[in-house]
């Protein structure tokens, strides 16, 4: 699973939570790197992605995965601070599948994860 999430605290609290529930955590800090990253790697099971990062943000991050090879259908969870209706309405038009607001609940966030890995194609 891709991580992508700049804040410290909350990087390091999202992989203790996934890691925790058996998940195998890639984590990048900003989505410059996230875009590399995509670049060079294949695809992960899922990426949790803030939209606020540094260098590209979350909606230039989904637009770059969406339109490469192999990156497509792999679900991508939105993890965000932001919760107006605009950017919610907006990342899930530009290709996210699901989309979460901080502070989250970790068993929200595991169910929804979950649920987004047993639909995958």
């Amino acid at each position: 699973m891709l991580v992508v999430e700049d804040d410290e605290s909350a990087a390091a609290l999202l992989s203790s939570l996934l890691e925790r529930n058996g998940y195998r955590v890639t984590l990048v800090r900003d989505g410059r790197e996230a875009m590399r990253l995509c670049d060079a790697s294949p695809p992960p099971s899922l990426v949790l992605l803030d939209l606020m990062l540094p260098y590209a943000d979350g909606f230039e991050v989904i637009a770059h995965l969406r339109a490469a090879p192999g990156w497509e259908t792999v679900p991508l969870v939105v993890l965000t601070g932001q919760s107006l209706e605009d950017d919610v309405v907006r990342a899930l038009e530009a290709g996210a599948d699901d989309y979460v607001t901080k502070p989250f609940r970790h068993r929200e966030l595991i169910a929804r994860i979950e649920r987004q890995l047993d639909e995958a194609p």
